[in-house]
């Protein structure tokens, strides 16, 4: 990426914003794929080290039910630990890249764990939310995700607390939940087309009906979302800005003067368009 050219800030259109979510992917792969399996491998080298171990008792009556328990778990700890670590590291690094600066990894996800706390109580509570959502009938909880997928962002470039955030992301969100939808569609079926491919060709490859080659088959499939991951994360960031341009008339000099308080732990309050 070319860090004394940084893209304008401007509204996007659907297509526009995943061009550039695919640009920015592309551009900056090695730095994403570094934050995101920073905070996912220790994970999911925990999640295959225990299914090794319950695959070789699979043939004990209570294994498929400590399998499921163990799923729903790793679950749980994924979607409250590692999602958020490996969204906030991605944002701050492409927030900086957009600043033209340079950002190492370890200065994303150090700023990150900072705010760990309001990142992951965000994350749960809005989690519960969408869960209580899919049993009023599906549509509920599919508009809460679509309500609290900016949640991330705006607690690190606006220093939101955690449950301001989703707040904050709602009402970034109305109004625009269509284009939101659009976007999050295409980049999950896209991460889905993706992740099935290896996991078809993996089943090819490896025995998936013994337990150790179950295990390589889901280390393989776990490798792959690393790898697509950071796809949906910097969709996500675009989303964020696109929806700031269009209601607050938000510009780079705003982005510089936010992240540079957040870096500093100063809450940098919304700036609205005159």
């Amino acid at each position: 990426m070319d860090y004394t050219n940084p893209p304008r800030f401007e509204a996007m259109t659907t297509g526009v914003l995943l061009d550039r979510a695919f640009r920015l992917y592309t551009s900056n792969f090695s730095l994403l794929l570094g934050i995101t399996a920073a905070a996912y491998v220790p994970f999911y080298l925990i999640m295959l080290t225990i299914e090794s171990r319950l695959s070789a008792n699979v043939q004990a009556p209570s294994a498929r039910l400590s399998t499921l328990l163990f799923q729903i778990a790793f679950m749980v700890l994924w979607a409250s630990i590692a999602f958020p670590i490996a969204g906030g590291a991605a944002t701050y690094a492409i927030s900086e890249r957009y600043l033209g600066k340079d950002v190492t990894i370890s200065e994303a996800l150090r700023l990150t764990l900072s705010r760990f706390w309001r990142l992951s109580a965000a994350q749960i509570t809005a989690t519960i939310r969408v869960m209580f959502g899919f049993l009023l009938l599906i549509v509920p909880g599919i508009l809460w995700i679509l309500s609290y997928s900016l949640a991330v962002p705006a607690i690190l470039v606006e220093n939101q607390k955690a449950i301001p955030s989703l707040t904050r992301s709602r009402d970034l969100v109305k109004g625009h939940r269509g284009k939101v939808f659009c976007i999050l569609l295409v980049i999950s079926l896209l991460q889905w087309i993706a992740i099935l491919g290896v996991s078809m060709i993996s089943g090819m490859i490896f025995n998936i009906e013994s337990a150790s080659g179950g295990v390589l088959n889901s280390a393989t499939v776990n490798l792959a979302s690393i790898f697509v991951t950071p796809l949906g994360i910097v969709a996500t960031i675009l989303l964020y800005y696109d929806m700031r341009i269009r209601k607050e008339g938000f510009d780079l000099e705003m982005l510089s003067r936010a992240v540079t308080a957040n870096a500093k732990g100063v809450p940098a309050t919304p700036t609205l368009s005159r």
